[in-house]
C-alpha cells in the first residue's frame, strides 16, 4: 500500500493552483458523476467567521451518541485525514488513494470541458462519497468560505447554523457585515430551521430577511436560550442552559465565553429537528465529550503553553477577552500568519494580551507572511519583538524565557507545534 504522501495526494494538493472558486456548477457536476452522494445521508450545515468549527464538533459529538455520524471540517492541523471523520475514525489512507485513483480521469475530463474541481471541491466530494459509502446516518458539515457558493452547499441540511460573523475575505464576500451575512445566509434552505448566534443588528436584519423569503424558521440562540450559574476558567466552563424544550447541565473542556454561545446554537439546532429523538443526557454527554484541538488549548503546564488558532481580528478579540477573565501571567506570544489575513488589525487586537512577541513562519511557507514584515508592522504595537524563522525554534525560545507561552495567528503554526508535542487532534475525548 502506498503511503498517503503519494503521487495521488500530491495530485490533490496540486489542485490548489485553481485557487478558490465560488461557483457550485463544477461541484454539482462532479458530485453527479459520483452518484450524488450528498443525498445519501442527513446533515447539519454550519457557517460563520468564527465558531463554526467547534459548533460543528458539538453537533457531531451529540449526534454520534445515537447515530453513525460524519464530520467534515477544514483545514487540518497535522494530517489531511483529520478533515473527514466517520464515527470515531479519520478517513483511511487507502480510501483517499482509491478515491483519487478512480476519479482522477473524471477530474481531468472536467478540466478539459470547463475547469477541473479545486482542491477543496474535490475534498468535499470525497467526504460526501466516504460518508455515503460508510452508511452515515448524519453528517456535521462546516462551510469552507462564505456559504452561498461554498462547495459544501450542495447538501440539503436538516438545519443550518450561522455562528459569529465578522470582517473577512472582503475580496470574495464583500466589505460590509450585510454583504458577508448575505453570503453566509446562502446556506439557509427553504422550510428548514436556521439558528443564528450573532447579535449584530445588520447581521440579524439580513438573516431575518433571508429566512422570511425562504419560509425558514429562525431561531436566535441569544434570545431563545438562557444561561445561568456560569463558571469559567482556563480549562473549560460549566453552566445551566435553558431552552424552550429542556434545561441542561452543561460541562465543557473548551474554554471561553464565546463557547457558551456556540453550545447554545448547537443544542437549539438539534432540538429543532423533528424525529431526531436525542435525549437530554445524550446532549449533555455529547457536549462534555467534545474537544476542538488547538482552540484555547493548554498543551503543557510547566511551563504553561496554550495554543489557539485565531487568525482574524474577531477571533483575536475573542481570545483576548477570554484570557482577561482568567488569572494568568502575561504570555510571550509566538505568532505566524498567512498573507491573506488582516495582519495589522489582528496584531492590534492580540496586543491586548501581551506586548512580548516572537514572529515566525507557519508551516505553509508559500502563503506565509515573512516574520520580518510582521516585525515591521508590529514595531509600533509591541514593546518587545524578536524574529525567529523556524517555528519550533521560536516555540522553544519562548518556553525557555517565559512562564506562559501563547502560540497563535495560524492553524498551520498551531498544527506544527501540536505535532512536535505529539498532541492528539481528534475532536472528542475518549468515553
Amino acid at each position: 500500500m502506498r503511503p498517503v504522501e503519494s503521487d495521488n495526494l500530491k495530485f490533490l494538493y496540486g489542485l490548489t493552483r485553481e485557487g478558490i472558486k465560488l461557483d457550485l456548477a463544477i461541484t454539482r457536476q462532479f458530485a453527479h458523476m459520483l452518484g450524488d452522494p450528498q443525498n445519501e445521508f442527513r446533515s447539519f450545515h454550519v457557517a460563520g467567521t468564527n465558531g463554526k468549527g467547534s459548533t460543528s464538533a458539538y453537533i457531531y459529538n451529540i449526534l454520534r451518541k445515537k447515530y453513525h455520524t460524519g464530520l467534515y471540517t477544514s483545514p487540518h492541523l497535522v494530517k489531511f485525514n483529520e478533515r473527514i471523520i466517520f464515527d470515531t475514525h479519520t478517513i483511511p489512507d487507502q480510501y483517499i488513494e482509491s478515491f483519487i485513483d478512480e476519479n482522477r480521469p473524471k477530474i481531468q475530463k472536467l478540466g478539459l470541458e470547463n475547469r477541473n474541481p479545486t482542491f477543496f471541491e474535490t475534498t468535499t466530494i470525497m467526504a460526501y462519497r466516504y460518508f455515503a459509502d460508510q452508511k452515515a446516518q448524519y453528517a456535521s458539515v462546516e462551510v469552507g468560505l462564505g456559504g452561498r457558493l461554498d462547495s459544501t452547499n450542495i447538501i440539503d441540511p436538516e438545519a443550518s447554523i450561522i455562528t459569529q460573523i465578522g470582517y473577512e475575505h472582503a475580496d470574495k464576500l464583500g466589505c460590509s457585515l450585510t454583504s458577508i451575512a448575505f453570503e453566509k445566509g446562502g446556506i439557509i434552505k427553504p422550510g428548514r430551521p436556521i439558528i443564528l448566534g450573532d447579535q449584530k443588528p445588520e447581521v440579524v436584519s439580513t438573516i431575518t430577511r433571508l429566512a422570511s423569503v425562504r419560509n425558514s424558521p429562525l431561531v436566535l440562540s441569544w434570545k431563545d436560550a438562557s444561561v445561568r450559574d456560569l463558571q469559567l476558567n482556563a480549562t473549560g466552563s460549566s453552566f445551566r442552559l435553558e431552552t424552550p424544550v429542556n434545561e441542561y447541565r452543561i460541562e465543557t473542556t473548551l474554554p471561553g465565553r464565546f463557547q457558551v454561545r456556540n453550545i447554545a446554537s448547537a443544542v437549539l439546532a438539534v432540538e429543532k429537528v423533528e424525529n431526531l429523538r436525542i435525549t437530554k443526557g445524550q446532549i449533555e454527554k455529547g457536549i462534555k465529550n467534545t474537544r476542538w484541538p488547538g482552540r484555547m488549548e493548554i498543551i503543557n503546564r510547566e511551563p504553561l503553553v496554550m495554543v489557539d488558532c485565531a487568525h482574524n481580528p474577531p477571533a483575536a478579540n475573542a481570545l483576548a477577552n477570554s484570557l482577561s477573565e482568567f488569572k494568568l501571567p502575561e504570555p510571550t506570544l509566538v505568532i505566524g500568519m498567512l498573507s491573506d489575513k488582516d495582519t495589522f488589525s489582528f496584531l492590534h487586537a492580540i496586543r491586548k494580551i501581551s506586548g512580548r512577541v516572537i514572529f515566525t513562519i507557519p508551516n505553509e511557507p508559500l502563503r506565509a507572511v515573512r516574520p520580518e514584515k510582521l516585525a515591521e508592522i508590529g514595531k509600533s504595537i509591541f514593546s518587545s519583538i524578536k524574529v525567529v524563522e523556524d517555528p519550533l525554534q521560536a516555540y522553544g525560545e519562548a518556553k525557555e524565557s517565559s512562564e506562559f507561552t501563547l502560540v497563535t495567528g495560524s492553524m498551520y503554526l498551531v498544527g506544527a507545534i501540536m505535532e512536535s508535542e505529539k498532541m492528539a487532534v481528534m475532536p472528542y475525548h475518549e468515553d
